[in-house]
């Protein structure tokens, strides 16, 4: 199917507004918001770029430097462009000079937000001391094998990092999935846990879009007529959390076990008989057998990647991060049904809202299809939704192909909008938190 865009006015934050903010909850919950890691970063504040501009050769200069060497045109072109870039490398060191291992790492534990993907696959390839830049500086000095570089190999390798950073490309030079799974089989996976706790699970405060579906989740559990509200998000931290919390709404979190494949639960302290209804449930049954049997409506967040709250332990865990975790994710939900019985319920032909994804990762759109395929088998016709700042070729033809509707904004001025919308039949309690 065509890929269908809106944007600016042509954005529907009105009807969008009363399905997140349904007058009658008689037909309970309109759609299920799916949260990314775009969500969690929303509320970070990005350096503006420094005005200050690097010192640059005339072309003159450059023209003399040329002069010195025999080269035909199409080597005098890289020659020029090697100067320039030589420039920028200095002027970036200065700037901003590279970091080590460990003033990376604090300084992604002192921030109020979790790290990008980008940020994470940085830090494994530092405390892994694994660069795939390496192999570029193997293979430029096997070109000049009779020739003596006059720098050592950390120094080459400094310089392709710098290289990579003005220039944007291969940078970072690993994804994420890749070297998560170097990491694991260099330091085990106990320590690839530790590490991924140390930078996220501190983290506490909500964005304004975990706050959004806390109002919407308040607004739900508000009426008598309705049933549990559904959040998933593949976001190990714990800032959906955060946001009811800060509006005393009762919710579990449901993980999955990674190599015992059963769901784990966790209660809020407004859950009643929280306790027991943990007890008898975390980590009892397989996922097609987890049902719950309740006094109480809750806010359900079902985290499909597992989650990294500090009450959380190594012997639960089920973080699905390399490409290894991927596959056996997807090969188990399709033999086991990762997706718990409860959630597939509150799911069922339900479309989905997706916020802060680029989708542009074989294991997301791998999940996206096996979860639409198992809530949905019918094939029922249903809308579902994706909030972008920007789209790719390649995610385009995905998305015209499973008849997503791109909202083309950025998240943080989508939810700004929606808030403009929210219906006046809001109770005021759930729109202010007080």
């Amino acid at each position: 199917m065509p890929l269908s865009v809106l944007k600016g006015d042509e954005i529907p934050y009105e009807e969008l507004a009363l399905d997140l903010f349904p007058k009658s909850m008689e037909d309970g919950q309109q759609f299920v918001p799916f949260l990314g890691a775009g969500v969690s970063i929303s509320g970070r504040r990005w350096d503006t770029p420094s005005d200050a501009k690097p010192k640059a050769p005339d072309k003159a200069a450059i023209d003399t430097a040329l002069a010195s060497f025999d080269l035909s045109s199409k080597g005098k072109t890289l020659v020029a462009m090697a100067i320039k870039l030589a420039y920028l490398i200095d002027f970036a060191e200065v700037q901003a000079p590279p970091e080590s291992s460990a003033d990376f790492l604090t300084q992604l534990q002192n921030n109020e937000y979790p790290p990008t993907a980008g940020e994470l696959a940085q830090l494994f390839s530092l405390r892994s001391k694994y660069t795939s830049l390496a192999r570029i500086a193997d293979g430029l000095r096997t070109l000049f094998q009779n020739e003596v570089f006059p720098t050592t190999n950390e120094e080459q390798l400094l310089m392709l990092q710098l290289l990579a950073r003005v220039t944007r490309v291969a940078n970072p030079p690993e994804p994420l999935t890749s070297i998560a799974g170097y990491y694991e089989e260099l330091r085990g996976r106990k320590k690839l846990w530790e590490l991924l706790s140390g930078v996220i699970s501190d983290k506490a405060i909500p964005t304004e879009a975990h706050r959004l579906f806390a109002k919407a989740a308040c607004h739900h559990l508000a009426s008598s007529k309705t049933n549990d509200y559904l959040i998933i998000t593949t976001n190990y931290d714990t800032l959906m959390e955060a946001a009811l919390d800060e509006r005393n709404l009762p919710y579990i979190v449901l993980t999955t076990k990674r190599k015992d494949p059963k769901v784990v639960m966790r209660c809020s302290q407004g859950v009643t008989d929280g306790v027991a209804l943990c007890a008898d449930n975390s980590g009892k049954f397989y996922p097609n057998d987890f049902t719950l049997s309740k006094s109480q409506n809750l806010v359900v967040v079902h985290k499909i990647h597992g989650c990294l709250s500090k009450d959380s332990g190594f012997a639960d865990e089920g973080l699905v991060i390399s490409d290894n975790d991927y596959v056996d994710y997807v090969s188990q939900m399709t033999k086991l049904g990762l997706i718990p019985a409860h959630v597939s319920e509150l799911m069922w032909e339900k479309p989905m809202w997706f916020l802060g994804y680029s989708l542009s990762d074989w294991n997301v759109r791998s999940i996206y299809e096996t979860i639409k395929a198992k809530c949905n088998p019918d094939g029922k016709v249903l809308q579902d939704y994706s909030v972008m700042y920007s789209v790719g070729v390649f995610e385009g033809l995905f998305f015209g192909k499973n008849d997503i509707t791109i909202l083309q904004a950025s998240l943080n001025d989508f939810v700004v909008e929606m808030l403009k919308n929210v219906p006046k039949w809001v109770e005021r309690s759930c729109v202010d938190g007080s």
